[in-house]
């Protein structure tokens, strides 16, 4: 409203500059007189005005709706729709920045893929709609227990990955908290036991995003083959060497 405000004062102003000039013309070089002057420039004045001013709402309209699009098109871009987090592409975006600030800086970044063990189970059960009810739920429960600094993106269709300026024990312990937050969950009139398999690992220094990422789902699909609802963390590369 207020960006409308200064569009509206911006054109009176126009308005009395065009009114005043013209009145002066009109005065002193065509030589009418002062009343029939005042008369032609004031009602110039206020249909230019009237103009204008319905013009300036018109492009106002036109911009707030273009700057709401835009928003909308860059959250789209760079937000899951169902769970809010990060899109895979732009967390990886992010992720890459932190990972060069972590070697330069020396500071110890880990990260951590969450995956629900009984997901499919719950959308055979209670269908896909009540399913996406979950992955929101439990992407709030797991922000819930984040700092500001880490970075939350949905990996895949169930999987969520963490990453952290951290080290692996610090993120075991947020691991374990996230896994209580979300152990006993009440979705509309429905009491649901949620269980994850939690994967953990460490970047080296001589690591990049990509074997950080491989060396935190190996950890997942160990923490599965234990028989899933539980953590586990590698120091290095077992299944996939």
């Amino acid at each position: 409203m207020n960006k409308f405000i200064k569009f509206v004062l911006f054109d009176f102003l126009i308005s009395i500059i065009i009114g005043v000039s013209l009145f002066l013309i009109l005065n002193n070089i065509f030589y009418l007189n002062d009343e029939l002057s005042f008369f032609i420039s004031s009602s110039i004045f206020v249909l230019f005005f009237i103009f204008s001013s319905f013009l300036s709402f018109f492009i106002f309209k036109l911009k707030t709706k273009i700057e709401e699009l835009s928003f909308q098109i860059d959250k789209l871009s760079k937000f899951d729709e169902t769970t809010n987090v990060y899109k895979r592409l732009y967390f990886i975006e992010i992720v890459e920045k932190y990972i060069n600030a972590a070697k330069r800086k020396n500071l110890p970044l880990s990260a951590m893929i969450i995956d629900i063990d009984n997901f499919q189970e719950i959308n055979r059960q209670y269908g896909h709609n009540f399913g996406d009810k979950i992955l929101k739920v439990v992407a709030e429960k797991i922000k819930e227990n984040l700092r500001k600094s880490d970075v939350l993106g949905r990996f895949g269709g169930d999987e969520f990955i963490i990453v952290s300026f951290a080290t692996k024990e610090e993120l075991y312990n947020l691991a374990k908290r996230i896994s209580k937050s979300v152990s006993s969950l009440k979705i509309d009139e429905y009491e649901i036991n949620i269980m994850l398999s939690i994967g953990i690992a460490q970047l080296s220094i001589y690591e990049d995003l990509q074997k950080l990422i491989k060396k935190t789902e190996e950890a997942k699909l160990l923490a599965k083959q234990k028989g899933g609802n539980r953590v586990d963390y590698l120091e290095h590369f077992l299944l996939f060497e």
